[in-house]
């Protein structure tokens, strides 16, 4: 209890004594029509000094709100800046710089597309709002998309995105309305997993009340995700102020041929001015209209297949440009027979989850397993940025010195048509003879190959014929004897006994036991594995999903582990480890031997660790 108290008051005092400074803004692309949002945020200081902005020649602040809150001693300042755009340009928000404590922090420079706007709006729009203010109601957007309807109002403006420019085209064409959505996507033919750009808008100058819930539409043939959060602005259509709420979205085809977008809509309720509205509303007057409903034209995109032609075998579907590939090894020197993980990162615009895995090639002096991947979608300034990893483990045979040759990764440039491959660069591991002896515990030895790879060991050794043979064969003798009666009495005075003093000894044994009992059921690598992770975590509170293998052996070292038991929990969890990515059907004899090794070996580890 007192080390569980100490750590939390460390934890604190560093999580209380640590300030952040960040600054963001509502949108990177606007026009002169928009207004510009800054939010600058600070964590862990007091609101005696104030961030100092940089210089904004392409801006004027419109207006500055500051809000602060603590949630358990820890204090964070809100900054927010509403700035209107002077005139077009791609316009840099330097650093935003805050001194405290004799100690000056800054932010990251922050890239702004200012646009011009459309020929028929030419005036400065005003002041973002917050959804919410009585006289305007609020806006919630839950999830959806939109897309480009097929009206056209005037010609295109080549300064703006695709997909800006065919909003503010819609919007342009039904202005005069109160209330209208407008949409528009960057490509209306992409190829099959191209990204695509969605912007959807839910204009408004009158007044609403309450929330306005918006309905997302349902896609065919279409994958999508939401882009970062909401956004508000404001934009002259025809003489008249508009308010907006925008949402962004990342698209992308499925497969080659009609790919269908939905109508998006919107559901409001106009609200009134009238100074009796509350007492009507207050018993049943009819201060409020009838819900109302504004909605996107529906969308047809052709998605179309890459070319066949040219199409190189290391091309798993990725279409865009940009990317980036790279290959890393956790460790470059190891022994004959350890481990080595290799993961391969690709990152580029787009979405990179419905691509293909990458196939490992063969590489020479190893034995390579199956790829395991994992993919995320990262929300950046320009869209949605993809980083999928490829994770293998490579295992040497023999000692020497072997490369990792370069591996290939293709992806379909729409832009030029063609395909481009990356390569990795090549890595070169070092691997020394193996120094650990064949003891009773050899869990990462491998049977020969036919490809000409040594046998370092045996994967299975046998402990005994019957791998759970009862410890205490004596027991059946105790039928034989003569003073059961004296047993009979006195076993109330050994169950006392029994309760009073081997009550700890009995919890200690619990993880043992229950590690015991799951090891005879086990039928597979996973299964021990799972065992093992229990033992560890009931047994010494080692939470093996957060911790490091060398965390782990320090662990046991300190708790008292013998030299030669770390040596053998060390190649049962790099196997067990190892099966993860290339899980082996093994036999019943194979299965029920491993077991019993482990046991053995946890059996070991429960008695010479301390409590």
């Amino acid at each position: 209890m007192r080390k569980l108290l100490f750590f939390l008051w460390c934890f604190t005092a560093t999580s209380l004594g640590a300030v952040t400074l960040t600054a963001t803004v509502d949108k990177t692309n606007l026009s002169l029509d928009d207004e510009l949002t800054l939010t600058v945020e600070i964590r862990g200081a007091d609101m005696n000094s104030a961030p100092q902005l940089p210089s904004l020649p392409a801006f004027n602040v419109y207006s500055r709100d500051v809000s602060a809150i603590n949630i358990n001693g820890q204090q964070t300042n809100t900054y927010r800046y509403v700035m209107l755009p002077r005139f077009p340009a791609k316009a840099t928000i330097g650093p935003v710089r805050f001194l405290y404590n004799g100690q000056e922090y800054q932010t990251q420079p922050i890239s702004v597309n200012i646009y011009r706007r459309m020929p028929a709006g030419k005036t400065a729009g005003g002041s973002a709002q917050t959804g919410g203010a009585a006289h305007t109601g609020g806006i919630r957007f839950v999830s959806g998309t939109n897309a480009n309807s097929g009206r056209r109002a005037s010609a295109p403006d080549p300064s703006l995105p695709p997909a800006l420019n065919a909003v503010n085209m819609q919007a342009e064409e039904q202005a005069g309305k109160g209330f209208f959505m407008a949409a528009g996507v960057s490509s209306l033919s992409p190829y099959v997993n191209q990204p695509v750009e969605l912007i959807v808008r839910f204009y408004y100058a009158e007044a609403f009340i309450d929330q306005a819930p918006y309905s997302s539409p349902t896609v065919n043939n279409i994958f999508m995700e939401p882009v970062g959060a909401q956004t508000e602005g404001t934009q002259i259509l025809r003489g008249r102020m508009y308010r907006y709420v925008e949402q962004k979205y990342a698209l992308s085809g499925v497969s080659a041929g009609k790919a269908v977008i939905g109508p998006a809509m919107v559901k409001y309720r106009l609200g009134t001015n009238n100074m009796f509205s509350a007492f009507d509303r207050l018993f049943g007057g009819a201060a409020v209209s009838e819900e109302k409903v504004v909605q996107t034209d529906p969308i047809t995109l052709q998605v179309r297949a890459v070319p066949e032609a040219g199409k190189p075998g290391s091309f798993y579907g990725a279409v865009g440009s940009g990317f980036t590939l790279a290959a890393q090894a956790d460790r470059t020197q190891v022994e004959a027979g350890e481990a080595v993980n290799l993961t391969i990162t690709v990152r580029g615009p787009g979405n990179l989850k419905p691509t293909a895995d990458l196939k490992m090639p063969p590489i020479r002096g190893f034995k390579v397993y199956d790829v395991a991947s994992n993919s995320v979608a990262v929300p950046t300034a320009n869209g949605t940025q993809s980083v999928k990893t490829f994770t293998t483990v490579l295992v040497p045979a023999a000692a020497g010195i072997y490369t990792v040759d370069p591996i290939e990764w293709s992806y379909f440039n729409p832009r030029t048509r063609k395909y481009v491959t990356l390569r990795t660069q090549p890595l070169s591991i070092q691997v020394s003879p193996a120094t650990r002896q064949n003891t009773g515990y050899n869990f990462a030895g491998g049977p020969s190959d036919n490809n000409g790879i040594k046998r370092l060991g045996t994967d299975i050794r046998y402990l005994k014929t019957s791998p759970f043979e009862p410890a205490y064969t004596g027991l059946a003798t105790l039928g034989k004897a003569k003073f059961w009666p004296v047993v009979f009495l006195l076993a109330p005075v050994l169950c006392l006994l029994g309760a009073t003093l081997g009550k700890k000894s009995l919890r200690a044994k619990r993880p043992l036991l229950t590690a015991h009992a799951a090891l005879k059921k086990a039928t597979t690598e996973a299964q021990i594995s799972e065992a093992v992770s229990a033992f560890l975590l009931q047994r010494f509170k080692l939470n093996t999903g957060s911790l490091q293998l060398r965390e782990m052996m320090q662990a046991l070292q300190k708790r008292g582990a013998d030299k030669a038991t770390l040596q053998a929990f060390l190649a049962l969890w790099q196997r067990l480890d190892a099966a993860r990515f290339a899980p082996q059907q093994l036999g019943q004899n194979e299965t029920q031997a491993l077991a019993a090794q482990t046991w053995a070996l946890l059996k070991q580890l429960d008695g010479e660790a301390r409590a």
